[in-house]
């Protein structure tokens, strides 16, 4: 049977989700019937090999394929269904998340009216709440090449992209294996190569925020992740010298590396020791970048990226502990403030001593970390 679109979805211990992800698929407004359904499972230890077994027997575009060894990452389940996709057109999707009714119709319609290497739509978070990502892109744009819009650079999830597979094999484009951040490397490897880049302003993806995921959750990042994200970005930066396009490196990682180091400095779940390590083996990231742009925009963290840039490591230590120091000061000065806030509104007091008050509590904080 011929379809115009391959869907992928890597597993593993999928069974509280899986069914809702696969209904979203069903649905979808181009038509179940024109959509090939892949899922390749990294041997879970629940029973979601057994509910696939059931899809493959009740639907015959739903397939699976072993993947042959656990790998503890997607990397390999993908690369294995994109080996067996039958359809001209190939798009991913997490096992807990889900599409709109109209993702695959308008990502499909969208790369291939204007012969896109790859088109690109919004996501939302579901869960707790339903909000709408801020994106910087507020209509549809095309691009001829990267180079138009830089920017496109940082997008990231490529669950909400579709491509075309001829454009893929040409290019030998897979996902790293059994390493973190296999997503960027293979978006990156994509972008450099793109010679049409299509997006859509529409919501085509769902995101499924867990319990406490919309708030910050690097105080929980421990050794594996962190360390296994800097051995994955040794992936990408082999893409960008294979395209000869280093000329991209400060604009790829500036957002990753800033956010991995502040990860690191704010982890408790990782000792001084372990911290050191992985800023030992960060110098030579931050050595390549020309242009220091901390996102989000952080002084402090801009001021460790020079000391690690210059191996200035004993200094930069010091930074990376204090500043864990300094941003729970923060977090508590924050709490303080709003009690504060909650009692004054409660006394009904003027909006001026409000904001003296909260000014001058702010201050003291502050001066006394400094101090």
């Amino acid at each position: 049977m011929s379809y115009k679109v391959t869907v992928i979805i890597p597993t593993y211990n999928s069974v509280d989700f899986l069914d809702e992800t696969i209904d979203s698929i069903k649905n979808q407004t181009i038509g179940f019937e024109n959509i090939e359904l892949i899922l390749v499972d990294d041997y879970s230890t629940d029973n979601t090999q057994e509910m696939i077994d059931e899809y493959c027997r009740k639907y015959e575009n739903i397939k699976t394929y072993e993947s042959g060894k656990k790998t503890g990452t997607p990397g390999r389940a993908r690369n294995i269904a994109m080996k067996h996709a039958q359809a001209d057109y190939i798009m991913f999707i997490d096992h807990d998340d889900k599409y709109s009714e109209t993702c695959v119709e308008n990502l499909y319609t969208a790369i291939t009216e204007n012969s896109a290497d790859v088109a690109i739509g919004k996501f939302q978070n579901f869960g707790e709440n339903n909000i709408v990502t801020e994106h910087w892109i507020t209509e549809n744009v095309i691009l001829n090449s990267i180079d138009e819009n830089l920017l496109f650079l940082s997008i990231n999830g490529i669950w909400r992209m579709i491509f075309p597979k001829e454009f893929l094999k040409k290019h030998d484009i897979t996902f790293p294996e059994g390493v973190f951040a296999e997503d960027l490397t293979f978006m990156i490897d994509v972008f450099v190569n793109s010679n049409k880049i299509v997006f859509i302003n529409d919501i085509v993806y769902k995101f499924r925020l867990r319990t406490g995921e919309n708030s910050s959750t690097s105080l929980s990042k421990g050794m594996h992740y962190l360390n296994g994200l800097i051995e994955g970005y040794k992936n990408t930066v082999e893409v960008l010298k294979k395209n000869n396009a280093m000329k991209y490196y400060d604009t790829v990682f500036n957002q990753h590396l800033t956010c991995w180091l502040s990860d690191v400095a704010l982890s408790e779940t990782i000792s001084s020791d372990d911290k050191k390590m992985l800023i030992d083996k960060s110098v030579p990231f931050f050595k390549k970048m020309n242009n220091i742009s901390p996102f989000p925009p952080n002084d402090t963290l801009k001021d460790i990226i020079y000391d690690i840039s210059d191996e200035n490591m004993e200094v930069a230590y010091e930074k990376v502990e204090n500043y864990n120091i300094y941003t729970n000061q923060i977090h508590l000065l924050e709490l303080e403030i709003e009690n504060q806030r909650n009692r004054i509104a409660n006394l009904q007091t003027t909006k001026g001593w409000f904001k003296y008050k909260t000014n001058n509590i702010k201050e003291r904080l502050i001066n006394k970390f400094n101090h």
